[in-house]
Order: structure tokens, then sequence, then C-alpha cells
């Protein structure tokens, strides 16, 4: 005897809803504030990336300081970067999971404004889990494009519309 056909199957209906809702990644980006460098000059100031302007924004994640991937990607985030801006959209380079330090030496090489996570605090919040990582959210932070490839500004523009 035993519980019935219907009673097993809405079990395991409920556990493959509960794994999906648990594994899925978060629909809105952290909201920590981070340290935003803009240059040699204009020195270190603080922003909160899901507080950004109208329509949304974008962001380049990386961590440089733990493979040659997230290297590698450095020049496609500077391009990007430079077309959004053309645009009057913000992308935010992240660099994450290295001293402060460190990071202000990389982006004075990369000559974009940089964000940095040195924890990877905000990464992890977003639902980010390797590098390098585009992401893409409207003000407020519900996140409406995710990517472990590189996108273009197309892509950001459609995403945000």
């Amino acid at each position: 005897m035993g519980p019935p056909g219907s009673a097993i199957l809405l079990t395991l209906v409920a556990i493959a809803v509960g794994a999906w809702l648990y594994f899925k990644p978060p629909s809105s980006v952290g909201d920590q504030s981070l340290q935003k460098y803009m240059g040699f000059e204009a020195g270190i100031e603080s922003v909160v990336l899901r507080n950004c302007a109208p329509p949304g924004c974008a962001a380049v994640y990386l961590t440089p300081a733990a493979g040659r991937k997230s290297l590698d990607a450095v020049p496609a985030a500077v391009s990007l970067s430079a077309q959004l801006a053309e645009q009057g959209l913000e992308c935010y380079i992240v660099l994450a999971g290295e001293p402060i330090a460190d990071a202000v030496k990389r982006a004075r090489g990369i000559r974009r404004p940089v964000v940095f996570d040195p924890n990877g605090d905000w990464g992890r919040d977003s639902g980010i889990e390797k590098t390098p990582y585009w992401i893409v959210w409207r003000t407020g932070g519900k996140v409406r494009l995710r990517s472990d490839e590189p996108v273009t500004a197309a892509d950001v523009a459609s995403a945000l519309r």
C-alpha cells in the first residue's frame, strides 16, 4: 500500500521547484557601496552600482589576480565601456579578489573608471560565480542580461529596452 502516485508526483515536483529556486542566480545586483577609481588626479569615491542612472548599467566583472582569462578580457571590457559611454550608458569595470593597492595599479593601465570589489561580496550577492562575467541591469538593480562571453553595446542596449 504506500502513498498514492499523485502524492509522490507532487513531492517530486515540489523538490524540483525548490531546487530551481535555490540554484537560480539572483534577479538583482548587490547593493554594497564599492570604491570607484576615476583616475590618478580624481582619486577614489564611493558608489552603489544598483543605483545607476536610468535606464540602467552594465558591468564587466574581472578577477585579474586569479587567472589569465580575466586579463585577456580587459581589452573587450575597455572597448565596451567606451562604446557605452558614447551612448550615455554607464559601464563599470569591476576588479575583484585583490587588495585595493594592487587593483589601483591595474586600474591605471585600464584608463577607464574602475570599481573595486576586494572581497568579492558584490559579485556573490549578484550571482557571479566565475570571471570574466558580463552583467546588465536596469536602474534599481533588476538584472536583464548575464553572460560568460563578451557582449556588444547593441546587446546591452537591447537588454535595457
